[in-house]
């Protein structure tokens, strides 16, 4: 990162800070993931007395929320949400720092995020074409997250050219990539919202329960618009020339995407414990 103009001291608005808005988002919507998570062990644990590979897949997914929040909270303590002109350096470097690993746990947990909804299917689908389906969508899933990490890690030769740019070295073209990335996540997103359809067609359940399952899922689709609410705000980075005080939007959709979908996708395994306080409507 190169060291920003010296700013006018009589600039409007210099000293404003948008980072409160950010640690409001990335501190709150992880505790309401984690209650929905400790909910979903305990009914897997302690009612059901079953724990599966889409609860461990979730689990990751939870841990790597959390550093993803935790990243941007170090974003914001180095001066994410204020206008780069007013920061050192060094400030500006470690803002960077952060926002690079929080591209890395990001992507890793919203990875997870995904097999984990894909193995929920596998466990309760006995259709085999759908199965089928559901394998092929895993197979996308694991190379679009290689894809997305490898990328992300190797963004610019050297890899420190991506907070430093004082040196050698060469980066490939960001908002192509971001976009790109952005783009096959939503199109996964739909698909794994339209496959419960499949899914649930095939099993022997009361209309009532069926019903409720599909309420439940269907607030996967809000997890889907978050992704494409994102896109603006990548829009709005990939053009700045303050990304310091223009990346918190960037900063909180990406938040509400990770934990909206832990808690959405989390939401059908607490039917069991739904049902000993809701039993007419489960």
């Amino acid at each position: 990162m190169s060291a920003p103009p010296p700013p006018a001291a009589d600039t409007p608005g210099l000293h404003d800070n948008k980072g409160w808005q950010v640690l409001g988002v990335v501190i709150s919507l992880p505790i309401l993931a984690t209650m929905v998570i400790i909910m979903r062990f305990y009914t897997r644990l302690r009612i059901i007395h079953n724990i599966a590979i889409d609860d461990w897949f979730m689990g990751i997914a939870w841990i790597f929320a959390i550093a993803t929040s935790i990243c941007m909270c170090y974003q914001v303590h180095y001066g994410m949400g204020r206008h780069v002109a007013t920061l050192t350096l060094e400030q500006g470097m470690g803002s960077l720092k952060a926002l690079f690993a929080s591209i890395l746990t990001y992507n890793i947990s919203l990875t997870t995020i995904k097999l984990s909804v894909l193995m929920q299917y596998l466990r309760i689908c006995v259709s085999k074409p759908v199965r089928r389906a559901c394998w092929i969508f895993v197979g996308i899933i694991v190379f679009y997250g290689f894809w997305t990490v490898l990328s992300a890690i190797f963004n610019c030769i050297p890899v420190q050219y991506f907070w430093d740019e004082r040196g050698e070295g060469k980066c490939l073209n960001k908002p192509l990539l971001w976009f790109l990335n952005a783009g096959i996540n939503i199109v996964t997103d739909f698909s794994l919202i339209l496959l419960p359809i499949f899914v649930l067609r095939g099993l022997m359940l009361p209309k009532r329960q069926k019903i409720s399952l599909i309420l439940i899922l269907a607030l996967g689709g809000f997890a889907g618009i978050t992704s494409i609410l994102r896109l603006h705000a990548l829009y709005i980075v990939t053009i700045s020339k303050d990304i310091t005080w223009d990346n918190p939007g960037t900063a909180i959709w990406s938040c509400v995407e990770l934990n909206v979908g832990i808690i959405c996708a989390s939401l059908p395994t607490l039917r069991a414990l739904l049902t000993k306080f809701f039993p007419n409507a489960f």
